[in-house]
Order: structure tokens, then C-alpha cells, then sequence
């Protein structure tokens, strides 16, 4: 899930990328009434911890009509949605409500507020989009509906949309490659296919990109998650469709070779570690130490094995090691 958090968060976190989606997505009559060009990003996700493995999240707030109104985010990362997802919903703008009742204690009204889902997955968004739908026993008796409370997610299916659709939509050249990585890049065979559909997008990216931020995490997105493409065979189709990305190319390999590197070498200073600890043990305490006590310094973090190393220099019994 990382790196697609880490793309779709960098693609629309940016309030003027953003501001893009929402004009491919949302009603004309709402876009009215909304302020795009006075979008701004809050840092604050609702999402709980359990859950930030299958959804990130983002809060904007904008002008609506005059008045602060807010644009919630949620980013669907599993690859067949999530059945009670309205449900979810639901309770992450209850909980964006509250947080703003806690900010501004003197309210006595809520802003508006709009919750937005994008989904990636292949299979497409075939759960209830609205809350009613998941209640039981509510289509039987009508009359209960507007006893209970209710919401309409508001769903940009990416896999739907065939190449011209994304490319249709007003956005700059780097939320609209990010929408087709996010649509094909894990699959090797559709990514291939699609791939001379989006050689114009990917120069424009590269030419508008003075400072390399974006095209570097578009090209080492596709490095990392097209990894069942031979690198030389990726290289050239690339390079095929889109020239100009050579260099860009380049340092992208260059720098997640060298990441890891640093991963590998960190990686083998630990395990030394490690093993330094477990002699040590064996050594001074021979027959105290069992296997037990053997297999909770192989499991541990670097941090763990650093500061048990730092107390075995006074311990007088192994329990010593791992209670100080």
C-alpha cells in the first residue's frame, strides 16, 4: 500500500491538483458555488490506525457560497472494495464534524461537507454506494427511511474510465499520469497495452516539471510496482513513447538501487548485532540461555538489539538483558 499512498497523497495533496478532480467529478451546479481557487489542504486524517492500510485519507476546506465548507478524500488502496464502505463513510465525516465542533466550540451549525471516494482496484466499485443500502430490513418498510440516517458516496471509479476519459479531464500532466499508474501500473500486461496512450502526458510531465519532485516519484512508481517487467524491456518501451524521459529514468533506477543498498547494508549491521549478542549470551551465561531467549534477539528491532547490547554489560543473569 505504501507507494500508492505515498503517490496518490503527493497527486492530491497539492490543492490546485485537486481542484482538477473536483471539476471532473462533482455537478456543475455545485461547482458554481464552490471557491476552487481558495482550496487549502488540512493535515488532519480520520482514518483509524487499523484501517490506514486500506484507505488514506485527506481533508480540504473551501469557500462554498461564502462559507467555509470542507472536501473529504478517501482513497480506497484494496483491489475489491469495501462492502460496508458507505457505512465507513458515514462515520469518518461524523468525525471531521466533530473535529470541527471541537475547533470552533461556538458553532451551533455544521459546514458543508462533501466525501469523496477514488478507487483503483480492477475490479471496479461494485459495493452499495449508499448507506440505506446495507441496512436490513429498511426496503421492507419504507417509512423507516427517514428515520435512519443515510449517505451517498460520491465514487470516482478509475477503473472505469478508459484512457481518452482520463485524459479528458482538466488536470495537470501529473495527477492525470498518477490516475492511469493507479488504473494499470500493477498489472505488467495492461500497463504495456496502455502505455503509448500516455507518452504525450509523460513528456508534458517531464518538461513541466522544473524541479523533478514529481516526474522522480512517477518514475520510481513505475519501477517499483512494474517490477515483473525485465528493467531493460520496460526501459525501451518507455523510452519508445516518450524520449524525453530518459534521464528522469535514469535517476529514478539510480536512486532506488542506492536505497537498496543502504536497506542491504542496514539489514546486515543489524543481523551482525544480532549474532554479537547471541554469543556474547551463550558465553557468559552458557546453560541459562534457551532457545527462547535466542529467538527474541533474532526477532528484534534494531532499536531492541542496540539497547540490550548496551545492557549486557551489566547484567548478571539473562533475564537482566531483556528487563533493563
Amino acid at each position: 500500500m505504501g507507494d500508492h499512498d505515498s503517490l496518490v497523497k503527493r497527486a492530491f495533496g497539492v490543492p490546485r491538483y485537486v481542484a482538477g478532480e473536483l471539476r471532473s467529478i462533482l455537478p456543475a451546479r455545485v461547482l458554481e458555488h464552490l471557491e476552487l481557487d481558495a482550496l487549502e489542504v488540512s493535515p488532519k486524517s480520520f482514518v483509524s490506525a487499523p484501517l490506514q492500510h486500506r484507505h488514506a485519507d485527506l481533508l480540504f476546506r473551501c469557500p462554498f457560497r461564502g462559507r467555509p465548507s470542507y472536501i473529504y478524500f478517501l482513497i480506497e488502496h484494496q483491489s475489491e472494495p469495501d462492502p460496508v464502505m458507505a457505512f465507513r463513510c458515514s462515520q469518518y465525516a461524523h468525525n471531521v464534524w466533530d473535529f470541527i465542533l471541537r475547533e470552533e466550540p461556538k458553532r451551533e451549525t455544521l459546514p458543508l461537507l462533501i466525501v469523496i471516494v477514488v478507487h483503483h482496484g480492477a475490479s471496479g466499485w461494485t459495493v452499495p454506494r449508499r448507506l440505506h443500502e446495507i441496512v436490513e430490513g429498511i426496503e421492507d418498510v419504507p417509512e423507516l427511511k427517514r428515520f435512519v440516517p443515510d449517505v451517498e458516496l460520491l465514487v470516482d471509479d478509475i477503473a472505469e474510465l478508459d484512457d481518452a476519459a482520463i485524459a479528458a479531464r482538466p488536470l495537470a500532466p501529473f495527477p492525470k499520469v498518477v490516475m492511469w499508474l493507479l488504473r494499470d501500473a500493477r498489472n505488467a500486461e495492461q500497463f504495456l497495452a496502455h502505455l503509448s496512450a500516455w507518452g504525450k502526458e509523460l513528456e508534458r510531465l517531464v518538461h513541466d516539471d522544473p524541479v523533478d519532485d514529481d516526474r522522480l516519484s512517477v518514475m520510481r512508481y513505475i519501477l517499483k510496482v512494474a517490477g515483473e517487467i525485465p528493467f531493460e524491456v520496460l526501459q525501451q518501451r518507455l523510452l519508445d513513447v516518450a524520449p524525453a524521459a530518459e534521464e528522469t529514468m535514469a535517476t529514478a533506477a539510480e536512486q532506488l538501487i542506492a536505497k537498496g543498498i543502504e536497506k542491504g547494508i542496514e539489514k546486515g549491521r543489524v543481523q551482525a548485532m544480532r549474532e554479537t549478542l547471541q554469543r556474547l549470551m551463550r558465553t557468559r551465561f552458557r546453560s541459562e540461555v534457551d532457545d527462547a531467549m535466542l529467538q527474541r534477539v533474532a526477532e528484534a528491532t534494531p532499536e531492541e538489539v542496540d539497547h540490550w547490547l548496551g545492557c549486557f554489560a551489566t547484567a548478571e543473569k539473562p533475564a537482566d538483558v531483556f528487563d533493563a
